[in-house]
């Protein structure tokens, strides 16, 4: 049914955000950028038909992915294009996010946000309003093809902010929707094993869903919303549904009159998503003002100097995520580590200081592996990788230098690590979640190498 915003509807959405009732869920519609708040999905469509060489006369009116993929693929392109040259736009051009998802991560009650998107604009507005810009927030991807995963942990276990990817998230592979093809594979995957994926389902199931900007088709809006609830849409729920949509998105009141129809617990509001978030921000703020200028949270302290003996951590900058994720389970071991991220500083001399702690300092090299290391030919911690070659030839044999972790469903034999490493058992730790086995075997590595050093 339609809603209209008035104070008893923020009063009752409030309370519910006060008791953590409430999940946001993120589509493309909420996604702007820049301080002008441009559209981001259809900056990505003229961007990807300029990459695929589509005349801009082709595309009309309907920039948008799905036109430019059916462009595409109807000029027999390869459809793996589609998603190389996705990743590569948002690695080199990804703009910062606008003012509606910022006021989204200013909401301190959202400690986890699921999203329809793949793009990291989310997580980097988390990220800036939460953590001065550093990448502490954790993200997770659903994905049809390639191990299973859930959330970590019941939502009030998690800790910090999370972000899960509910259609996948870039990637250079076909791993992530892009058009309608993609939307029919992972909605039918995520029917399918949803049942399997116990804390994703609960949160699904037993918190009200704040939908933002979905754009999604009415008869695709009724389906996962279906997905999503686990039961029919005509049962009685005790945690509603909110759906915000623009009122461009409602050519016909079906979608008010199906939902008016079928339940009264999912209220069907016709405001553009961005004013939505803006308001909801401005009324939390309000409620909670000793949030309102104390939304960063404090990162953890680290000496200026480079420890000799630390870990140096070496991986793409698209597995920024995974690395986070490792960073802290290593660190709650009690491992010293080289992390760039707080390490370099403005002014430094990056590449003497990653050379340094490679050939010099550090006293194990962890390799992080993934598509992205294997598929790409030329990058920076491919001669990271090449230092760790150099630096083992001066090791003994028996000693362990070089640890490669693989964070997804690539082999766990690289072949794109340097030869005189090819020998070395990898471990898989998905996604960057550490084991117990795994953090006590690093960590008893790293002291026998400070214990070395000290009868030096």
């Amino acid at each position: 049914m339609n809603h209209e915003l008035d104070d008893d509807f923020w009063e009752d959405l409030l309370i519910l955000l006060d008791e953590g009732k409430v999940i946001p869920v993120i589509g493309s519609g909420v996604v702007t950028m820049g301080p002008d708040q441009s559209p981001f999905y259809p900056w990505l469509a003229k961007r990807l038909a300029d990459k695929l060489g589509i005349p801009p006369e082709k595309l009309g009116d309907r920039a948008d992915l799905n036109t430019v993929a059916t462009l595409h693929l109807l000029n027999r392109g390869d459809g793996n294009a589609l998603y190389t040259r996705i990743a590569r736009i948002l690695r080199d051009e990804c703009p910062m996010p606008g003012k509606a998802l910022t006021d989204l991560a200013s909401v301190s009650a959202f400690n986890l946000f699921l999203t329809t998107t793949f793009d990291p604009l989310l997580q980097r507005a988390i990220d800036l309003t939460r953590y001065g810009g550093e990448p502490f927030t954790n993200v997770y991807a659903f994905s049809p093809k390639t191990h299973l995963i859930d959330l970590p942990l019941s939502r009030n276990e998690l800790e910090g902010t999370t972000v899960f990817h509910l259609l996948g998230q870039v990637s250079s592979i076909p791993d992530y929707v892009v058009w309608e093809e993609d939307m029919l594979e992972f909605m039918f995957a995520l029917y399918d094993k949803l049942d399997m994926m116990e804390r994703l389902g609960s949160v699904l199931k037993d918190h009200g869903l704040l939908f933002l900007g979905l754009n999604f088709s009415d008869w695709l809006v009724r389906f996962f919303l279906r997905v999503s609830k686990q039961e029919p849409l005509s049962t009685p729920k005790v945690h509603r549904a909110y759906l915000a949509e623009s009122p461009d998105a409602f050519p016909s009141n079906s979608l008010v009159m199906f939902f008016g129809a079928v339940s009264r617990d999912i209220q069907v509001m016709k405001q553009d998503p961005g004013q939505f978030c803006s308001e909801l921000a401005r009324r939390w703020q309000a409620r909670h003002p000793e949030n309102a200028t104390a939304t960063r949270l404090s990162l953890p302290a680290v000496a200026d100097d480079i420890p000799k003996g630390a870990i140096f951590i070496s991986y793409a900058r698209e597995d920024e995520p995974s690395v986070v994720q490792l960073v802290r389970g290593l660190r709650e071991a009690g491992c010293i580590l080289w992390y760039d991220r707080e390490r370099l500083r403005a002014g430094d001399n990056w590449h003497n200081q990653l050379e340094d702690a490679v050939k010099r300092r550090c006293g194990i090299f962890l390799s992080v592996i993934s598509h992205t290391t294997q598929s790409t030919r030329e990058s920076y911690y491919h001669l990271e990788r090449n230092w760790a070659a150099q630096r083992a030839e001066r090791i003994a044999h028996d000693e362990e230098f070089y640890v490669p972790i693989v964070i997804d469903e690539s082999p766990l034999g690289a072949s794109r690590e340097p030869r005189v490493f090819h020998n070395i058992q990898a471990t898989r730790l998905m996604g960057g979640s550490i084991t117990d086995h795994f953090s006590r075997r690093v960590y008893e590595l790293q002291q026998k190498y400070l214990t070395s050093m000290e009868r030096t």
